[in-house]
């Protein structure tokens, strides 16, 4: 007999997606937002306001541990370092400091499994340190243009305002009174991470605070050809 297919992942945002029009394809094992009408629109809309895009398909990774164990472990899948609050792009993902002893590492969906093995492989190297796939466990909402700024400090508990990072930042706070993990490219690209349970929550919030910087719904077909960030 053949072997059965697997079954597709779905994001906890698929509600909301298919409300507000979206063509749902399957891409990389989960069934995502290609696009809700217009993939060229909603291009322009992130290069001129601001889209708001369901990436919850991009992978997860925690690595948790001492802390002089999870820095060599990133130090050996990444080749750099990360503080808190600081973020790293580098071998196709981005290495996320929570706190000395807590990393998160995030990628594209189609480099999950790359990620995995290679992080998986390392730890058994490691002592002190675990690597978990909570892919599943987290929503991540993409923010994508110039006025994605004004929509975080909106949302936002933190004093001063969040403003546009000058270097990639992350950080842990509120948004709109939901816990959250900002993860920030320098310029105009952010995804939220948040506990799927409290994705639709996040994501409608995220909607009424960007109604006046013309926020918009953002595909994957128009998200693919953004930023590594975006992508």
């Amino acid at each position: 007999m053949p072997a059965a297919t697997p079954a597709l992942a779905h994001s906890p945002l698929e509600p909301q997606l298919q409300k507000a029009g979206a063509t749902m394809v399957a891409r990389h094992g989960w069934w995502v937002a290609a696009h809700f009408g217009s993939p060229a629109g909603e291009l322009a809309l992130c290069e001129t306001a601001v889209g708001l895009a369901d990436r919850s398909d991009l992978g997860k990774l925690e690595l948790r541990g001492e802390p002089s164990a999870v820095e060599q472990l990133v130090g050996q899948l990444s080749g750099g370092s990360v503080d808190p609050g600081d973020a790293l792009l580098a071998q196709g993902a981005w290495w996320c400091a929570v706190s000395p002893g807590h990393v998160l590492a995030i990628c594209d969906a189609g480099e999950t499994g790359r990620v995995r093995d290679a992080a998986l492989d390392a730890v058994r190297w490691t002592p002190g340190a675990t690597v978990t796939d909570v892919t599943p466990r987290f929503a991540a909402i993409g923010l994508l243009g110039p006025r994605a700024a004004e929509v975080l400090d909106e949302l936002a508990d933190s004093e001063p305002p969040l403003g546009e990072a000058d270097a990639p930042a992350f950080d842990v706070l509120r948004l709109a009174a939901v816990p959250a993990m900002l993860l920030r490219g320098a310029g105009d690209r952010a995804v939220a991470l948040t506990e799927a349970a409290r994705a639709g929550v996040l994501w409608t919030e995220i909607e009424r605070a960007g109604r006046e910087a013309g926020i918009g719904h953002v595909g994957a077909d128009a998200v693919s050809h953004l930023s590594p960030l975006a992508r």
